[in-house]
């Protein structure tokens, strides 16, 4: 059932009538919840469950808040609310009605782990919709509730949590025109690292039929780490390391000492390796969800018939390092000693600090996180995968944003905005500056349609003779092996 007035639209799912809002000839569905309350006393910390069907006409009109976590930009107030869990979804205005079912692309956003907003501008679902396709956004747990290993409860909750949204699009998504048998799962940063365990995941199995990732960092912790990690953050707190302990912990102080525990970690003398990833939670080997690292999971347990897309951006750690200043007082021996931790070799000091009068140690640094934390990772899964069977794409976001003070660069996140085609967002103007190219916007998002649909796009597929990629500047085109002499260094390294 499905009908409308002028500015709002009514249907009829599995779990209750809905009332949604008729935006610039969409359909929007925003704050559906899937997963009932899993911050109250008796769920907190523990699997998700499902909401079931609700009383009444549930009102989608608008906007709601995503889960409990520290806000932006390093700042440690609550943003977020402890409630349901909740998708968003963006349609046609007459998909319900068509006969053709629609193809379905659902986001998981990207935080770190610690950050997560299906409400975001730059992931605004309305131009894919204004293509014919329907996306959906998912909020899910993070930081302490999403990804803290306690003793009693199941890790990686966050990612059961993005289970569950999978299966309810699987049993709800028709009743919006949606094509069941045809999801592409797709995320950026912490979004495309669950997709890829997703991918590896046997409760994820049959739930999604194409897969994206922008900038997978592919880190994770084992069972000793996170523990060392819980036991750290209880004690910050002053509470004993387990779910009583920390339930009892209002929420404004938990986010908090969250954004402090990231600092904490980043003391390489105190956490060794672990302090180069730069967050304090991680998904954990649990040996059920996840048995093995993320990058060897996707490695040997993906199905090789989902197509995959996957890919960086140049100048990923920029994001990181160009706010903060540090880019401009990073000392030549900090680049000396994470090259060491990484144990890559006697080559790797020259490709990382080979004179270059327009080069500064800041920028080298930049290369070498980069390429540690997001670019190499997405190599290797390209890598892995075409030898698994699959067909995959890869591509390079080369274009270097004008924001912050023209500073900015290709970093991290910077490709959202452009995949989405939400360039002219507020959010998306703090990113990029005001003078991104149109076309680029265009171009990228029609690549991002084109595989939800078909399953392909419009380069060449990955392959270990030329190694095609497409790179994204304001005149998008397809190299082969960018980058060689990095790819090389790197190739014997273990994610």
């Amino acid at each position: 059932m499905h009908t409308s007035d002028r500015n709002t639209v009514k249907l009829t799912t599995q779990q209750g009538a809905i009332l949604g809002a008729l935006e610039n000839g969409i359909n929007v569905f925003y704050n559906i919840p899937f997963a009932t309350n899993p911050f109250t006393k008796e769920r907190r910390f523990q699997a998700p469950q499902a909401y079931g069907k609700w009383q009444g006409q549930l009102d989608a009109t608008t906007l709601g808040l995503a889960a409990p976590q520290p806000s932006r930009m390093g700042k440690t107030e609550l943003f977020g609310s402890p409630s349901d869990l909740t998708l968003n979804i963006w349609t046609p205005e007459n998909a319900a009605e068509s006969y053709k079912k629609l193809p379905v692309m659902v986001w998981i956003p990207g935080g770190a782990f610690i950050r997560e907003d299906a409400g975001e501008q730059i992931s605004n679902g309305t131009s894919f919709a204004q293509h014919g396709v329907i996306i959906v956004t998912v909020n899910y747990r993070v930081g302490v509730d999403g990804f803290m290993h306690l003793d009693g409860a199941p890790d990686n909750r966050g990612i059961l949590d993005q289970v569950m949204a999978l299966q309810w699009v699987q049993d709800n998504i028709a009743a919006f025109g949606g094509d069941a048998k045809q999801v592409t799962l797709f995320g950026q940063s912490a979004g495309a690292e669950s997709v890829a365990i997703l991918l590896a995941c046997k409760k994820a199995r049959g739930l999604f039929q194409k897969a994206i990732m922008q900038s997978p960092p592919m880190q994770y912790f084992t069972q000793q780490e996170a523990s060392r990690v819980t036991q750290s953050f209880a004690d910050r707190l002053s509470v004993p390391a387990t779910i009583e302990g920390l339930s009892n912990v209002p929420f404004p102080t938990l986010v908090a000492a969250v954004v402090e525990q990231c600092d904490t970690i980043a003391k390489r003398e105190d956490w060794g390796m672990i302090s180069w990833g730069g967050t304090a939670f991680l998904p954990v080997v649990d040996n059920d969800l996840i048995t093995d690292s993320p990058m060897e999971g996707v490695k040997h347990n993906t199905d090789s018939s989902i197509p995959i897309l996957v890919g960086s951006t140049d100048q990923e750690a920029r994001l990181f390092l160009v706010p903060s200043g540090a880019i401009d007082h990073i000392p030549k021996e900090q680049v000396a000693l994470f090259l060491d931790d990484l144990s890559l070799g006697n080559d790797a000091l020259p490709i990382y600090t080979k004179p270059d009068a327009e080069k500064t140690i800041g920028e080298a640094f930049v290369d070498l996180q980069s390429d540690y934390t997001f670019r190499m990772p997405a190599q290797h899964i390209a890598e892995h995968l075409l030898s698994n069977g699959n067909q995959v794409w890869h591509y390079h976001f080369s274009w270097f944003s004008l924001g912050l003070g023209g500073r900015l660069g290709a970093a991290h996140l910077v490709d959202v905005p452009f995949a989405f085609n939400t360039i002219a967002s507020n959010q998306a103007k703090g990113l990029i500056g005001s003078n991104s190219p149109e076309t680029l916007a265009q171009a990228m998002h029609n690549e991002w349609i084109r595989f939800a649909k078909s399953g392909s796009v419009s380069w060449t597929p990955y392959n270990v003779d030329t190694r095609p990629t497409m790179q994204f500047d304001s005149k998008p085109q397809q190299l082969d092996d960018p980058g060689k002499a990095v790819r090389e260094l790197w190739s014997n390294y273990s994610f």
